[in-house]
């Protein structure tokens, strides 16, 4: 299947930290609670080191940002991380970027609308049963649940729900990379927390979609 390169599109594929919430104070205190566990409090960090690896597959950022996890004790982390991340953020959640929701409401009336997020499973539920989303969206990938990149999963949504003219929306260079992958345009969302060089298309405001 070949995808016609060019907008606008007649449904979207959404990135989710840094393009529709900043969930960073709760996933920050996830991290520390799993720390705390193992009695590592020297290497508590702030929401601000959540969004720096934000968009990162968490096997790398495992390895990046915490390189004293051995082979022994990464499981054990990781697995209850998982469980504290959940619990965060079914108490407390994530904060939407301003008129996400109105501008999603308003984009359903004409498009598709999909998440591909490099998240655990149960995160982009989590995201939408928060805020209550679950209305607008048709269907949603993320690696925790292949084991793959995103590049992968965003092929996935094209090819289950046979999209001809999609674009993908996000904040970061790998969310680049993988529409690059997939032949499909980029939309890059300047207010979030990575960066691009020189995207062909590009939103100061989330509202500007709708433009």
């Amino acid at each position: 299947m070949s995808l016609i390169n060019t907008l606008p599109a007649d449904s979207l594929i959404f990135d989710l930290d840094g393009t529709l919430w900043d969930a960073s104070e709760s996933t920050a205190k996830a991290w520390n609670k799993t720390l705390e566990k193992f009695n590592w409090q020297q290497h508590y960090i702030n929401a601000d080191l959540v969004r720096s690896f934000s968009g990162q597959r968490l096997e790398i950022v495992l390895k990046e940002i915490f390189p004293f996890l051995t082979e022994e004790n990464l499981n054990e982390f990781f697995e209850i991380y998982k469980k504290n991340e959940t619990l965060f953020l079914k108490k407390e959640g994530g904060i939407l970027f301003p008129e996400v929701r109105e501008t999603l409401t308003k984009l359903k009336e004409k498009h598709q609308l999909f998440i591909v997020s490099n998240c655990l499973s149960g995160y982009i539920e989590s995201f939408l049963d928060f805020h209550q989303l679950n209305p607008l969206f048709t269907d949603f990938e993320c690696s925790g649940n292949t084991g793959q990149p995103k590049t992968y999963n965003i092929k996935q949504i094209i090819d289950r729900n046979n999209l001809q003219k999609t674009a993908y929306i996000g904040d970061t260079h790998w969310d680049f990379e993988a529409a690059q992958n997939n032949n499909i345009p980029f939309i890059f969302a300047q207010y979030g927390f990575g960066a691009v060089n020189s995207p062909q298309h590009a939103i100061r405001y989330f509202k500007e979609l709708l433009d």
